[in-house]
């Protein structure tokens, strides 16, 4: 006769194992978690509440950046996942849910943003306010895309192993335009937008990708599949007279 200790441990990891396996298959397929769908653009949009026309010309900004990218799959459907709720986004990011959106490369490969005003082209920060105009929503839903990008590139193993500079830093290269020699005076300078962990913004990554790819004329393919020392890149910008 099994202990009731022994039972109840049984229980518990075979509970366990059950919500795990429930999860990984909510990650495959959230698609009934979402009632509305809109598909525009080569992108498939799915949201908890229903969708605005407007949408459509987020979607268009969006493929009009990755279309930008040399790397970008133009035949291929990306699929974006709008939560509309604090709790459910923090139920796909997990410890990521101050994040503005994530990109989930390994297993589903889709996207999933915080709450949004759709209408306006707007992503709604951690902070409950609007995300600033030169952040649009379209811009957050080309950076995500742009992660799945990436791993269909090199892999889903060498993704995991890909530099976050490399990573985020292409990402809004395509995503987004920026003042190039503005961003290299405040890096020589230590100004806090430069600085990641400060900021939470990645100007100092894109700096650094944009100096290769313009400067040093580094293929993005190359790039993403063989990155560069981060420190000897970062000397290099501090030496550069002007961008």
């Amino acid at each position: 006769m099994t202990s009731s200790p022994m039972r109840w441990i049984r229980w518990a990891l075979t509970g366990g194992l059950t919500v795990v396996v429930a999860y990984a298959v909510i990650l495959v397929h959230p698609q009934p978690l979402f009632a509305y769908e809109l598909q525009h653009a080569g992108i498939v949009v799915h949201a908890t509440r229903p969708i605005p026309e407007a949408m459509r010309g987020t979607l268009e900004r969006a493929r009009a950046r990755l279309n930008h990218s040399t790397i970008a799959d133009q035949t291929r459907v990306s699929h974006v996942f709008m939560c509309q709720s604090r709790w459910l986004f923090a139920f796909f990011a997990r410890t990521a849910y101050n994040a503005g959106g994530l990109t989930d490369v390994v297993i589903g490969q889709y996207v999933f943003l915080r709450e949004s005003d759709m209408e306006h082209d707007r992503l709604i920060g951690a902070s409950g306010r609007p995300t600033p105009p030169d952040r649009p929503l379209s811009y957050f839903v080309a950076h995500e895309i742009m992660h799945l990008e990436h791993g269909r590139l090199v892999g889903r193993l060498a993704y995991l192993r890909m530099p976050k500079w490399v990573d985020d830093g292409h990402a809004d290269y395509v995503a987004r335009d920026i003042d190039l020699a503005r961003a290299l005076q405040g890096f020589k300078a230590g100004a806090p937008e430069l600085d990641p962990a400060r900021s939470g913004l990645y100007l100092r990554y894109q700096l650094m990708v944009a100096y290769l790819i313009e400067k040093q004329h580094v293929d993005p393919r190359d790039l993403l599949e063989h990155p560069r020392d981060r420190a000897v890149i970062e000397r290099e910008l501090a030496a550069l007279p002007a961008w």
